[in-house]
């Protein structure tokens, strides 16, 4: 009976101690390389900077969305964003949280 008790003890204390994983997803947007856009830059000059985005919106061409996640392991979610909206070939308005 100890050694059943013993095994069921250590095994509920092991699983307390496992380690949740962190999870990032999206495009990773340093402060410095957000910096660098500006109005009047085209879509290629924002993506040699930025990259790619992950989302693409097919509904609105003219607007590029940037969105990063984090999610700790034992925490909240966190979530930047940057809005880009361009007009006539050139970027127009800039939106984010960063």
């Amino acid at each position: 009976m100890y050694k059943i008790f013993s095994v069921i003890l250590i095994a509920f204390v092991i699983s307390g101690c496992l380690r949740k994983m962190n999870i990032e997803q999206g495009n990773v947007l340093p402060p410095e390389l957000v910096n660098q856009i500006h109005p009047g830059m085209t879509p290629a000059e924002v993506k040699n900077i930025l990259g790619a985005p992950v989302l693409t919106n097919t509904f609105t061409p003219n607007r590029v969305d940037y969105v990063y996640t984090y999610k700790p392991g034992h925490g909240t979610m966190t979530e930047k964003y940057l809005t880009l909206t361009f007009q006539q070939g050139r970027l127009k308005n800039i939106n984010s949280n960063i």
